[in-house]
C-alpha cells in the first residue's frame, strides 16, 4: 500500500511536499518511463538513460568526457584568438599602450557579440528537441535543418546591421568604454576595432553552426573547425603583426592582428558552411526567407529574450570594469594589466563551460527518455564534474599566476600588475564550475 501511494505521488503530484522530496531522493536511481513519449533503438543506444534501467555512472561520465573533451578545446579556441592578439601585439615596442588599446577595443567588441550568444545557446535545444521528434516520427515535427536555416539567416542579417552601425559610430563606441577622444590609446584600439568589426557577419553565423552541431551531440566538427581557424590565426597574426619583407608584407602592428583574426574566422565561416550542407543540416531557402517565418521562430525569439538581458547584464558590467580601469592610469599600464587578466579569465571559464555544453545535449535526452527524476541524477552527476572542473582549474590558475603573464607580454610592469588579477581568477573558479554547469542544466 505504501508503495501505491508512492506511485501515486508520483504520476499525480504528491499532495505532501515532504514524502514527495523524499521519495525523489531514494535510491536506486532507476527511471521512470510512465507517460513518457518512447524512443527510437538508436536513441535508447546513444542516450545515458534507458526506460526502466537503472543509470550507470560510468557509462554518463563517459558521455559527459566525450562530449565534453572536444567542447572544451573548441570553447577555449575563441578566446584563444584574442589570447593569441594580446601574445603578438604585447611584444611589441610600446607593449603597454599598444595592449591598453587592444584591451579597450575588444571590451567593445566582446560586449557587442556576446549579445548575441542566444543565437547559440537556444538554438542548440530547439535542434536537438527536433532531431528527437523527427526520429520518433512525431506528427508534425519540424525538421532541425529548418531550424537552422532560419537561425543562420537571422544571425547574417543582424551580423551586417550591426558590423555597418559599429563602423558608424566606432569613436562614440570606445568613447563610452572609457578611451578618451584623440588619445594614443584610442588611436589603438579605433585601428583594431574597425577591422575587427568586419567579421561579425561570419562570427555570428559560426556561432549558429556550433549550435547546430551540438544539437546533434556533435562536438567533433566545431572541433577540427576551430582547430583550423586558431592555426591559421596564430600563422597570419605572425606575418602581418611584424612583418615578412621578403615576400612583401609590411609590419601592420595592431592592424595585422586584427586582420588576421578576420581571416582566420572567415575561414571557419566557409568550412562551416561546407560541412552543413554536405550534411544535409541546413535548409539554405529557409536561410533566406526567415523573415516570413517568425511565427515559426517564436520559441527563438521568446528564449532570446531572457538569454539577451542576462548577457547585457554581465557585459554592462565587465564593460564598466574597462572605463573604471582606463581611468586609473592615463599610461595604459592598468588597463594592459586588466587585458592580460580578463583575456585569463574568459579562457578559464570557457574551459568550465564544457561541462555546460554535455549539459545542454544530455538533459533533453534524459527528460524524452526517462522524465525528470532520470534528468535530476544526470543534472547531479553533471554538478560533481562542474566543482570538479573549478577545483582544478582554480589550482593551476593559482600555481601559475606568476608565470600566466609571460605569455601575453614581456613587459615586467605589466607582469606584475597582472599576476595578483590572475590569482584571485583562481580563488572563483569552484564556484564559477558550478554555475557554469547549472546554466547549461537550465539551458538544456
Amino acid at each position: 500500500r505504501r508503495m501505491a501511494r508512492r506511485q501515486r505521488g508520483l504520476q499525480g503530484g504528491c499532495p505532501l511536499p515532504c514524502r514527495g522530496a523524499r521519495w525523489h531522493a531514494l535510491p536506486p536511481k532507476v527511471v521512470e518511463s510512465e507517460q513518457m513519449p518512447e524512443l527510437s533503438a538508436e536513441e535508447t543506444k546513444s542516450s545515458p538513460v534507458a526506460p526502466g534501467q537503472p543509470i550507470d555512472d560510468r557509462s554518463l561520465d563517459a558521455q559527459i568526457l566525450g562530449l565534453s573533451l572536444p567542447a572544451l578545446v573548441a570553447l577555449v579556441a575563441e578566446p584563444a584568438l584574442s589570447i593569441i592578439d594580446t601574445a603578438f601585439v604585447g611584444r611589441m615596442p610600446d607593449a603597454a599602450l599598444s595592449l591598453g588599446g587592444l584591451g579597450v577595443a575588444t571590451s567593445v567588441f566582446d560586449f557587442i557579440f556576446r549579445c548575441y550568444n542566444f543565437l547559440c545557446v537556444v538554438t542548440v535545444p530547439l535542434v536537438a528537441r527536433a532531431v528527437i521528434a523527427k526520429r520518433r516520427g512525431d506528427v508534425g515535427a519540424e525538421d532541425p535543418a529548418d531550424i537552422t536555416g532560419r537561425v543562420i539567416g537571422l544571425a547574417a542579417t543582424l551580423g551586417v546591421l550591426t558590423w555597418l552601425s559599429l563602423a558608424l559610430a566606432t569613436p562614440q563606441a570606445l568613447t563610452f568604454a572609457g578611451a578618451e577622444p584623440g588619445s594614443p590609446l584610442a588611436g589603438s584600439a579605433e585601428a583594431y576595432l574597425g577591422i575587427r568589426a568586419a567579421a561579425l557577419p561570419a562570427s555570428l553565423v559560426n556561432t549558429v553552426a556550433v549550435g547546430a552541431f551540438r544539437g546533434q551531440l556533435d562536438t567533433t566538427t566545431p572541433l577540427s573547425i576551430v582547430l583550423a581557424q586558431t592555426l591559421a590565426n596564430v600563422v597570419l597574426d605572425a606575418a602581418f603583426v611584424f612583418g615578412v619583407p621578403s615576400i612583401g608584407i609590411p609590419a601592420m602592428g595592431v592592424e595585422g592582428a586584427a586582420l588576421a583574426t578576420v581571416l582566420s574566422i572567415y575561414l571557419a565561416f566557409g568550412l562551416f558552411c561546407v560541412n552543413l550542407n554536405s550534411r544535409g543540416m541546413v535548409a539554405w531557402q529557409a536561410a533566406l526567407t526567415w523573415p516570413s517565418t517568425l511565427r515559426e521562430m517564436q520559441p527563438l525569439i521568446v528564449g532570446s529574450l531572457s538569454q539577451l538581458l542576462r548577457t547585457l547584464s554581465l557585459q554592462a558590467v565587465l564593460l564598466e570594469f574597462t572605463r573604471t580601469v582606463v581611468g586609473l592610469d592615463g599610461s595604459g599600464l592598468a588597463v594592459a594589466a586588466h587585458q592580460v587578466a580578463l583575456r585569463t579569465w574568459f579562457f578559464a571559464l570557457f574551459a568550465l563551460d564544457s561541462i555546460a555544453v554535455a549539459a545542454q545535449g544530455l538533459m533533453p535526452t534524459a527528460l524524452a527518455g526517462g522524465g525528470p527524476r532520470a534528468a535530476r541524477t544526470v543534472a547531479n552527476r553533471l554538478l560533481v564534474w562542474g566543482l570538479g572542473g573549478g577545483v582544478l582549474s582554480g589550482s593551476l590558475l593559482a600555481l601559475g599566476s606568476g608565470s600566466i603573464p609571460a605569455i601575453f607580454t614581456d613587459a615586467v610592469a605589466v607582469q606584475t600588475s597582472a599576476a595578483p588579477l590572475i590569482f584571485l581568477i583562481a580563488l572563483l573558479q569552484p564556484l564559477a564550475g558550478l554555475v557554469f554547469t547549472w546554466d547549461g542544466i537550465f539551458r538544456g
